[in-house]
């Protein structure tokens, strides 16, 4: 009954707020330039209620069913100025999980803890051509996002607080850039950090995209942070900073009836960087290609986050959205520390509305020739309407050389307003 009334009043709140914020935008504006620019603002609202289950040998089978709330204000620009506001929320229905934050480590993890925060609040400047600048608490999603990204697939997302300058004033290029002094991570930690992040892009037709990189990583925090990225190295917090530098050709090639051609390619080399152990020192490799046929797909890839010459440390992605990459298990959110190759094949298929997705994992280590184990995900979401979705997914890993047997369920939906 107390969870009940929590909830209910939890709505109350969210109803009170986005009335206030229509309340504003509905407000006259008279001659002021600061009261048009709140009632020619845009209201968000989000809320995705989602049920986890996660199975982990040697742990107690984990049910997670949470409510994630975002509510946001979006004024209009004045003088080229614009403000943007989120708030965010998790609530906790169902809480037989270790969330990294509750203290239930006999259960199998969900890193979804219940929060109520600041997601997003920054300024932007639109006022030079093809220019923005932000600064402030904001989203970043680079490129595919497997070096940078918000990790939108968890309940609280990582947002970062930053100031960030993005051009496309010369034709088919972008150029991005920014530095960030802290980061808010998927459980709701503050982690202190001297960040760098340098992108060109050049996509001159959909047959090719290329893009340059650079990104640089510090943990500038004391103690051990819940949810920062760790490498198995000795030295604390610092010791996994690290420098990353590479490149990226994608793209798709029409070919007649209604046929493309897929590739992606990538490169990029890993060094320590502000403390990081001198061990940080890896490669990374990734070639992908494939076909598809209308609503039909077929890719096959293979991804080595490649080991140091001694076989102790593993390229570590810190700030990418990680689930969406080498498994949904998340076995391997950390590399590890004899690298990790990955073979996987994915088909995808669209039928009524409907994304369908099934993609299967060989995992073997990069040094000492170790078979890791297989996994399968399984994915399927339906398209109501604009403003509403939902979904099931499944993982399974099996191990056979690192990790434990893992598996996962998540059933979901999405309303976006």
């Amino acid at each position: 009954m107390r969870r009940k009334l929590k909830n209910q009043s939890y709505i109350r709140k969210i109803c009170f707020l986005q009335a206030a914020l229509l309340s504003l935008c509905a407000g006259s504006a008279a001659a002021d330039p600061l009261l048009e620019a709140i009632s020619g603002g845009q209201v968000s609202l989000q809320m995705r209620p989602r049920y986890e289950f996660m199975q982990q040998a040697g742990k107690e089978d984990a049910n997670a069913f949470t409510l994630r709330t975002l509510l946001g204000f979006s004024s209009k620009p004045l003088y080229g100025i614009s403000a943007d506001l989120q708030f965010i929320n998790v609530a906790g229905i169902v809480n037989d999980y270790n969330s990294l934050r509750n203290g239930k480590t006999a259960y199998a993890l969900i890193p979804d803890p219940e929060e109520t925060n600041i997601n997003q609040a920054f300024l932007a400047y639109t006022g030079l051509p093809g220019t923005v600048l932000r600064a402030g608490r904001q989203i970043i999603n680079l490129d595919d996002q497997r070096f940078v990204g918000d990790v939108d697939f968890r309940q609280t997302q990582q947002t970062f607080d930053a100031v960030t300058l993005e051009n496309r004033s010369l034709p088919q290029v972008q150029l991005y850039a920014a530095y960030a002094w802290r980061i808010k991570d998927i459980v709701n930690e503050l982690i202190p950090a001297r960040v760098f992040l340098a992108e060109a892009t050049w996509t001159p037709a959909p047959v090719l995209h290329a893009n340059v990189f650079g990104y640089w990583y510090g943990n500038q925090a004391n103690s051990v942070i819940p949810g920062a990225v760790t490498c198995f190295l000795p030295g604390g917090p610092q010791a996994c900073n690290d420098s990353i530098v590479g490149v990226r050709l994608a793209g798709s090639m029409p070919l007649p009836a209604d046929f493309h051609l897929l590739y992606d390619a990538s490169y990029a080399k890993q060094l320590p960087y502000d403390g990081g152990n001198s061990l940080v020192n890896a490669q990374y490799t990734h070639l992908g290609g494939g076909a598809t046929w209308r609503d039909l797909g077929l890719h096959a890839d293979y991804m080595l986050m490649g080991a140091n010459s001694s076989g102790t440390y593993g390229f570590q992605t810190p700030l990418a959205t990680r689930h969406a990459f080498n498994g949904w298990a998340e076995v391997f959110l950390v590399t590890p520390p004899k690298g990790l190759q990955s073979l996987y094949v994915t088909a995808t298929a669209k039928v009524w509305q409907t994304a369908l997705q099934a993609t299967y994992y060989d995992f073997h280590s990069d040094t000492a020739d170790l078979h890791y184990g297989n996994e399968l995900d399984l994915s399927a979401i339906h398209t109501f309407t604009k403003h509403w979705s939902g979904g099931v997914q499944y993982a399974d890993y099996r191990a056979t050389g690192y990790g434990v047997n893992t598996q996962g369920a998540w059933v979901f939906v999405t309303a976006q307003y």
